[in-house]
């Protein structure tokens, strides 16, 4: 219920969503499972993307708002597994997703602001200002349409995103109901795991040429031990991981966690009573800035759980997709983030090669870590902020 208030899911996409989430149950079986596979193709869009959107000219260097930057790579690379090459270079389809995946939680305060009769009428405004759902269906419903058809005559089915929520769904599913639930997936994925990069890059320019060159040796070793870019090369870019759980602990994505709505009364024995149908949600930073947890908890230190598991012995103890009670960013228990290992996969991909290929920097004119822009208690790195991509001379 939580969520469908955050985002006011029978609007902004339907009413099913939540009624029989079974795309969550495709993350965590099908999808975690062909992780190894994902990963050459993820591999080759990132590198064939960056030279799209970070146009370096003349081998000098380029200069490009982040934020933005990454929320489109991250929606060409995963849409290269969700729908497959064709549909992930099309670019009036990743415009739409885009669009749809940023709109979708600006939209949903201002409905649920809005009486409950209203709440139709305001979305449909809405969504002829900033878009909704209705541009990017124009392209997902033809291409499962198409996609359909053809496959009734594919001797083997590929592994895509589609094609697993396609067997899995329910006969009385509809071709829309299917775009509709693969627009959330697309919305899940591009909206955190562009937050996610877009915090990790910004941390990473302040750094020491020392350090960063660490994290290169790190993943170069990988890479030759493991014999390229496999699971188990990506498994020992501990440094990477790192700084992506450490971001996700200092900034995360909202400043409350594991929201829920109170369907009962609850005494909670201490003298604090919950009444039915408030709700309740726990304050992120009195978890991530615990200092009997963290020490030097203000600290934004992106070495801090690579440190930690060369300490203890430990690789999966203080990985960026393990969740546990100290650390919140994907949620906690059966309900935390269905695809958190897919996300981990993709975002260390995408950094490992541009950390490879670029030098990365501020614009001049920049002289302190960027503030993040809130908006009803959630955190977006800012998008006007710019940073300098210069190719590296190996």
């Amino acid at each position: 219920m939580a969520v469908n208030e955050d985002l006011q899911l029978p609007y902004t996409m339907d009413i099913h969503q939540l009624r029989n989430p079974y795309q969550a149950a495709v993350l965590r079986t099908d999808v975690n499972r062909a992780i190894p596979a994902y990963i050459p193709e993820i591999l080759e869009e990132s590198q064939l993307a960056m030279n799209r959107y970070i146009p370096v000219l003349d081998g000098k260097c380029a200069e490009v708002p982040v934020f933005d930057t990454m929320t489109h790579l991250i929606a060409r690379i995963s849409n290269r597994v969700i729908f497959g090459r064709k549909m992930c270079r099309n670019e009036g389809f990743l415009h739409a997703v885009v669009r749809f995946a940023e709109t979708t939680p600006l939209m949903a305060p201002f409905i649920h602001w809005s009486p409950l009769a209203l709440r139709p009428v305001v979305y449909f405004i809405l969504s002829r200002i900033l878009g909704g759902k209705k541009e990017a269906l124009k392209y997902v419903i033809p291409f499962l349409e198409t996609y359909m058809k053809e496959r009734d005559y594919m001797d083997e089915k590929p592994m895509l995103v589609c094609e697993f929520l396609i067997k899995n769904a329910p006969p009385e599913e509809t071709i829309k109901g299917l775009a509709i639930r693969l627009l959330n997936l697309n919305f899940g994925s591009i909206h955190t795991s562009s937050i996610f990069i877009s915090q990790a890059l910004f941390e990473i320019a302040l750094l020491p040429k020392e350090a960063i060159d660490g994290i290169r040796a790190e993943i170069l070793d990988a890479l030759e031990t493991e014999g390229g870019w496999t699971k188990s090369a990506l498994l020992k870019f501990r440094k990477i991981d790192s700084a992506l759980r450490e971001v996700g602990r200092v900034y995360g994505l909202m400043y409350f966690a594991l929201s829920r709505f109170a369907l009962k009364g609850c005494d909670l024995g201490d003298g604090t009573s919950i009444p039915p149908g408030h709700r309740i949600a726990i304050d992120m930073k009195a978890i991530h800035y615990n200092p009997d947890i963290y020490s030097d908890p203000e600290q934004c230190d992106l070495f801090r759980f690579s440190k930690l598991r060369e300490q203890e012995g430990s690789d999966a103890r203080y990985g960026f997709a393990t969740i546990d009670s100290h650390y919140l960013p994907f949620g906690a228990g059966r309900h935390a983030c269905a695809g958190r290992f897919f996300a981990a996969m993709e975002l260390k991909i995408m950094l490992a090669h541009i950390l490879l290929t670029y030098d990365v920097s501020y614009s001049p004119s920049i002289k302190e870590r960027p503030k993040n822009i809130i908006f009803n208690g959630a955190i977006v790195p800012d998008p006007k902020v710019k940073m300098v991509f210069t190719p590296r001379e190996v």
